[in-house]
């Protein structure tokens, strides 16, 4: 497998096949087509024809629309030139129901707090910029204390830190400020910003930046056999649950009958106020406790292969303790353990058995895995296509 891989990394390949109409099977004319993530994508043309070029081995998600048509998804697995033949779209049902537009009082106050969490609240951040906000459909759950964010079109976005514009479909957007989670996905096709030649070298070294040391940079070296010369170092992080803490349960019923008792006829209980302040800081106490096993792991223990060509499968019964050693350490990560090494880090936890990822080092089921630290951080400012070649910065615009 770690011989073979070079060899599939350097290899291109096309995507052809025909749009038509599903029920009439007449041709549908400029449907957009691209492959999500990627800076790969094209349109039909009267004949509905379409040729996709220059794809890099891996599982894509294939997105094909059209004005009054629903969009269609095909997943592909690429490792030669496929053609796909008729690839059928269906119309869409019109339905005139009557709709109330109610302006939203919070709407600017939620648009701040998407935008920090999409973007992130990095230098880059900071670069980039959402043409068209008005399509964002944005929702508050005081309840809960989570954010909610859709779009039932494509987000116009310029990132002009690394020198992308973005055609985004925002599927699911959930941040939960009472569990610290972050949860978004979607459809997006990245299309390089032309500028002058000087621009142009400045964007290939923030985009080699923003690469070294990333997931994406990680899960290629892995694959490569190459962790230690990319300057990864992963270890076990064992998290259990910590010794000196009470059962939250408990400590939430001894925190309200304290407060009930605290007064007596209108004076301080003394024994009750002590005991309050004891569960209040039992409460303040981590709920587990971290223990890093310095030992680097082998490679071979986490990559195993699967039935599908071009698809690995990653696995660990702990948490990836995964350090980029050529950066200092950039805080992401608090509460470190004693014994960590002081270079940006990285934490995965495994939410199912495998995760998934292909050649081009990108997880196909990114549910399967949460992420702290570093990579926990890193939000959509930083992030390049799934086709990145990191040895771009070394051409001439």
């Amino acid at each position: 497998m770690l011989i073979l891989f070079p060899f599939l990394a350097k290899a291109q390949f096309t995507i052809s096949g025909k749009i038509i109409n599903l029920y009439d099977k007449k041709p549908v004319a400029k449907a957009s087509i691209f492959l999500s993530n990627t800076t790969v994508g094209g349109s039909s043309n009267d004949e509905g024809a379409f040729l996709l070029s220059d794809v890099k081995p891996g599982q894509y998600d294939m997105v094909i629309s059209s004005v009054g048509y629903e969009t269609l998804h095909k997943t592909l697995q690429v490792n030669q030139n496929l053609e796909l033949s008729f690839v059928e779209l269906t119309p869409k049902t019109v339905e005139l129901n009557a709709v109330v537009v109610k302006p939203d009082p919070n709407w600017v106050q939620n648009y701040q707090m998407f935008k920090e969490e999409f973007f992130g609240r990095t230098p880059e951040a900071a670069q980039c910029k959402i043409l068209n906000p008005e399509i964002l459909d944005l929702h508050y759950d005081k309840a809960t204390n989570e954010l909610i964010a859709s779009t039932v079109d494509y987000l116009e976005i310029e990132n002009k830190a690394l020198g992308y514009n973005l055609k985004y479909n925002l599927i699911e957007f959930k941040r939960n400020y009472r569990s610290g989670v972050l949860f978004y996905f979607g459809n997006t096709l990245y299309t390089p910003i032309k500028a002058k030649p000087s621009q142009q070298k400045k964007w290939y070294k923030a985009r080699l930046r923003a690469y070294l040391g990333s997931s994406q940079h990680y899960f290629r070296s892995l694959l490569g056999n190459r962790l230690k010369d990319e300057g990864f170092n992963t270890m076990r992080l064992m998290r259990k649950p910590n010794p000196q803490r009470q059962p939250d349960s408990l400590i939430q019923a001894k925190l309200k009958h304290h407060r009930q008792s605290n007064l007596v006829n209108g004076r301080f209980n003394i024994q009750a106020t002590d005991s309050l302040s004891y569960w209040a800081k039992q409460k303040q106490l981590p709920v587990s406790v971290d223990y890093l096993v310095t030992k680097p792991l082998r490679v071979d223990s986490l990559v195993k292969r699967t039935d599908v060509a071009g698809i690995f499968a990653l696995s660990f019964n702990d948490i990836l303790y995964i350090v980029y050693t050529r950066k200092a350490d950039d805080g992401s990560l608090f509460n470190k353990p004693m014994n960590a090494p002081d270079h940006p880090t990285s934490l995965m936890n495994f939410n199912e058995q495998y995760a998934f990822f292909d050649a081009n080092g990108i997880i196909i089921n990114p549910s399967s895995i949460m992420c702290e630290g570093a990579w926990g951080v890193d939000r959509m400012a930083k992030m390049l296509p799934v086709d990145y070649d990191p040895k771009e910065v070394n051409t001439k615009p």
